[in-house]
């Protein structure tokens, strides 16, 4: 097959045998897919920065059929992602973003909505949007591209407006209800009117626009449980990255 060229972004590149490494790229134009990086471990020269978390490059790769990894032949940088790295905060979301788009992510698999999506939240992140308004636009948008959580647009069950009271969501994210449709059941989580407004604020709006906005961190909070307990469902595994990501966060209010 002919060397394949697309923009990508790095999700994870590991050590093999201290001279080469493996390397997860999400491409814009093949989805997920892992390579071999001949001499990445060792030579900072051909590779470099290219290799860090959420770098944007321009991805050639030969493919060999019958063969699990392609074969990496460059990695020509297109937006760097170092510098975030140096900050902290930054860093810890930027592994959990990994984590996710790794997980939601499909083997030669094209999702372009995603990408924009990813372009669209490390944009914000380098424009200093808040990391947390960011993460939980991240986690929406994952869930619904992915057709687990509802549009939380109107009650699923009537097709009314949510009243005063918000909306009830199950554990799985299956239906958005109101009071009178849900079932009076500890199971369901509650998604105050404010919660619905930033969810809403979310479908309608780029993360560039919530630059000087600020959104009560109930409501954040809110989202952030519905949301992620609906991807944990869908996965079966807990997110490994979240609880450093919440310790830094906690540290950074201080």
């Amino acid at each position: 097959m002919p060397t394949r060229i697309s923009e990508a972004f790095v999700l994870d590149a590991t050590v093999l045998k201290e001279r080469d490494k493996i390397v997860t790229l999400f491409t814009e134009e093949e989805g997920k897919l892992r390579g071999l990086a001949h001499g990445a471990a060792r030579s900072v020269k051909r590779f470099g920065g290219r290799l860090e978390r959420l770098s944007r490059v321009r991805a050639s790769w030969f493919e060999k059929e019958g063969q699990d990894l392609v074969r990496i032949d460059d990695l020509e940088l297109v937006r760097e992602s170092f510098s975030m790295h140096q900050d902290l905060l930054k860093s810890a979301a930027i592994s959990y973003i990994c984590e996710l788009a790794e997980e939601f992510t499909r083997e030669k698999e094209a999702d372009r909505r995603y990408y924009r999506l990813l372009v669209a939240v490390l944009d914000g992140l380098r424009a200093g949007i808040s990391p947390a308004l960011l993460l939980r636009y991240f986690e929406f948008w994952t869930g619904r591209l992915h057709g687990i959580l509802p549009a939380f647009g109107a009650c699923d069950g009537c097709g009314r407006a949510f009243g005063a009271h918000g909306a009830r969501v199950a554990p799985r994210g299956e239906a958005a209800l109101c009071e009178r449709c849900a079932p009076g059941s500890d199971a369901t989580m509650r998604l105050s009117r404010g919660a619905l407004g930033l969810i809403e604020a979310f479908r309608n709006a780029p993360p560039s626009e919530f630059a000087h906005v600020v959104y009560p961190a109930g409501a954040l909070r809110e989202v952030e449980t519905a949301a992620v307990s609906a991807l944990v469902a869908f996965t079966g595994r807990e997110i490994r990255s979240a609880p450093f990501l919440r310790q830094v966060m906690a540290e950074e209010r201080k």
